[in-house]
Formats: C-alpha cells, structure tokens, sequence
C-alpha cells in the first residue's frame, strides 16, 4: 500500500530542505520515495511546483497529474460557474483515485501564502526512523492511503509524461 502525504511547512524554502533529507533517507532504504513534489506558495498566493527528477522514472505519476491536483486544490474561485463544475468534475475523477474532496480541502487548508510542501507518494517507511529525521521541519502533515488498486489506476492515468516545472495561478 502506497501513501501520499502532503508535508507542510512554514517558510518558502523549508520544503525543499525536507526533500532532501528524505532523498538520503530513501538511498538508506528507509523508505521507497516513489515520487516527491515540492509546492510553495508565494506570498502572493501564487503556487510554484517542482519535481524531483532523480525520483521520476516509469512508475512515477506524471506531471500532468500533480499540475492537475495542485491547481484544482488552489483553483482561484472567482472563475464563476463553468469553473466550479469543471473543477467539481475533476474533483470527482480523484476520488477513484482515492483522493477525495475533503483530503483536497486539509491540504488546502495546510499550506497558506508563504509556506511550502511536500506532496509524497512513498511505501515500505520504516516509521521509527523516518519521522525522527523531519520533525526537525515542523511538518503539518495530512495523509491517505492508496489500495494497490488505486496506485495502479494513477500510474495508469498519469504515467509516463516527462514532467516539467510549472506555476499554478491560485487565490490567496
């Protein structure tokens, strides 16, 4: 079983030095780091995402896939109603996915203009050793997991593109 865990942390660059301290945990076989994104939203409310490219490989979920959920999590609501039942569309399309609406709207929740994240999908984490290494961070952290099943439908759905970084217009 796979889980994805969003990492918040307070501060803009916060996120990138957590990263890095799971990559050497992962190359200790503490964990299999299968994908980690990193999110900062600016001040401005605008959102910046960057990939890892040492971790993006077959398996790994595309770009298109975190562009997609990182912009309907921090979608600018004032787009009016062809937006809101777009977005409600996509929404749903998550949650076979087993990314629901309400684990959008925690994540939301958990990252406010200045701050940054890790978006994870990692397994075999041997907990007694991990957690002790990020808690120097101070993350806020909001998790789900992923059935087999599940994992498999996003590698599937989003797989296989050669991700670049982008900016996500979002609302503050």
């Amino acid at each position: 079983m796979t889980d994805m865990v969003v990492l918040a942390f307070d501060g803009i660059d916060t996120a990138d030095k957590a990263r890095n301290t799971l990559i050497d945990l992962n190359n200790q076989y503490l964990l299999n780091l299968n994908q980690a994104v990193e999110v900062i939203r600016k001040e401005d409310g605008q959102v910046k995402i960057k990939e890892e490219p040492r971790l993006t490989g077959l398996g790994a979920v595309g770009g298109s896939f975190w562009g997609l959920l990182i912009g309907l999590i921090f979608l600018n609501p004032l787009g009016g109603f062809l937006v809101g039942t777009v977005s409600g569309a996509i929404a749903g399309h998550f949650t076979k996915y087993g990314i629901t609406k309400e684990y959008m709207q925690q994540i939301q929740a958990a990252i406010q203009p200045g701050q940054s994240a890790l978006f994870i999908l990692a397994d075999s984490v041997k907990i007694d050793r991990v957690v002790p290494m990020l808690t120097q961070y101070h993350p806020k952290v909001v998790r789900t997991s992923l059935t087999t099943e599940q994992e498999e439908k996003l590698k599937d759905a989003f797989g296989g593109a050669n991700p670049a970084p982008m900016s996500v217009p979002a609302t503050a």
